[in-house]
């Protein structure tokens, strides 16, 4: 079997659906699966995603040349200034920059179908809902080539995206099938999205990132600054989607309690400097970490090493690599009921809390951060259900299972799609969960 991971750019250095496409990719091609990327936008010479594909052998195909990725950086970070001085105009700039994507993509329609034909592709995994994608599934019908649509966070949210959405959904009747990537999500799919096929259930892959897999946390964990107290993780865009703002009130507030808590931020956004300046005035700089964006392996491992705790009050959400990472390092996790989460995080791994509500988000640092024992056995609990979700052995069977049976839609007289390989069964692969 072929396969074509298509996604219309890479948005890094921090994005959910670039580190989906890029674990399946490596993945695949570690298991020894005919596996390429087709990007309709060149990536940036120093993108790490792209060289983690090149390090393991997965072949890249780019339909546009390098100056119009150049343009499309350039009138990103125009727009990006005029909502940062004007918010008002938020609802007007983002239609406008949709309009001339779409407009932009249409361009390389023919490109992308010739090089689909020819490909000799079994199936095209399209990834997140952007004009790129509507044009890569077009070119694919068109070619032939059967496609999955795979939803990476929830469908019509943010607000903002509504109106995308209204034109992107034209498209999915020409897929053979969509999956979301958890039980929940794929409900929300069923609910909104204009598909009478099978919403499939398709969790991320991370890898083992704890290198002392079966010892302690104890064992694992680097010698701690003497008196440095609780720390408490968030690894994300610094954007307002994924709450930072939110994060810093509620530390403000527990630190009030709890003297010794730290926090510690991994990444980069365009709110950085607005949650630096808020932290000198709620007083509580001296106690927060900004540690940059993390790319390797080995830094992720260090970061997650030094907390105590995760936290991550998205607004909105697919289900986070960052909570994954954080799990597999035996961390408890609080976070928003928002979108996939809380298929992940249950009462023994950590705590869901409301969106937006710092008071609630306080209140559970403060629990977790009084109780050493609590954190142990909540942290336990979620290296045991990181194992049971997102391990390479447990995803790939119905990752491969789902392809089958898309690409069964191409031949003449398809045969019914081969139970889960070796035997393995997902969670979430259960009746009533997988293929809803």
């Amino acid at each position: 079997m072929k396969i074509i991971l298509c996604k219309g750019q890479f948005q890094g250095p921090i994005s959910g659906a670039d580190e989906t496409l890029v674990s399946y990719a490596t993945n695949l091609r570690r298991a020894g699966h005919s596996v390429s990327v087709l990007l309709m936008y060149p990536h940036s010479p120093e993108d790490h995603y792209y060289d983690r594909l090149r390090a393991a052998g997965v072949p890249v195909t780019t339909l546009a040349v390098e100056p119009v990725r150049s343009s499309l950086d350039a009138g990103r970070s125009f727009a990006r200034g005029v909502l940062r001085a004007l918010p008002a105009t938020g609802p007007v700039v983002r239609s406008s920059a949709q309009r001339v994507a779409a407009t932009l993509a249409s361009r390389y329609y023919a490109r992308c179908r010739e090089h689909l034909r020819l490909s000799g592709a079994d199936l095209a995994h399209v990834f997140t809902p952007d004009a790129g994608a509507m044009v890569m599934i077009r070119a694919a019908s068109a070619a032939g080539v059967p496609v999955l649509y795979q939803e990476l966070g929830m469908p019509y949210d943010p607000p903002d995206y509504r109106p995308f959405y209204k034109r992107f959904t034209s498209v999915l009747p020409l897929c053979a099938e969509v999956a979301a990537l958890s039980p929940l999500l794929a409900r929300k799919c069923r609910e909104h999205l204009p598909h009478g096929g099978t919403i499939s259930v398709l969790p991320i892959i991370t890898e083992e990132l704890s290198a002392g897999a079966g010892e302690s946390r104890a064992a694992r964990a680097p010698q701690r600054p003497p008196g440095e107290g609780v720390v408490v993780g968030f690894a994300a865009r610094i954007e307002h989607l994924k709450g930072p703002m939110i994060l810093l009130e509620a530390f403000a507030a527990a630190c009030r309690e709890r003297p010794d808590l730290r926090l510690k931020i991994a990444g980069s956004g365009s709110l950085k400097q607005c949650l630096a300046e808020r932290a000198e005035a709620l007083g509580v700089a001296s106690r927060c970490q900004f540690v940059g964006v993390y790319r390797e392996r080995e830094e992720r491992r260090s970061f997650m090493r030094g907390l105590d705790l995760f936290a991550l009050p998205s607004l909105t959400e697919g289900t986070p690599n960052s909570i994954a990472e954080a799990m597999s390092h035996g961390l408890p996790v609080v976070a928003s009921a928002v979108g996939g989460i809380p298929d992940l995080i249950t009462p023994e791994v950590g705590a869901l809390v409301r969106p937006g509500d710092p008071h609630s988000l306080a209140d559970e640092l403060v629990a977790l951060a009084a109780d050493a024992g609590l954190r142990a056995r909540m942290g336990r609990a979620a290296e045991r259900r990181y194992a049971e979700l997102f391990l390479p052995d447990v995803v790939l069977p119905i990752l491969l299972e789902t392809y089958e049976r898309v690409a069964s839609k191409k031949r003449p007289n398809p045969a019914p799609a081969p139970p889960l390989l070796g035997g393995c069964r997902h969670p979430w692969a259960e009746p009533g969960f997988y293929g809803v």
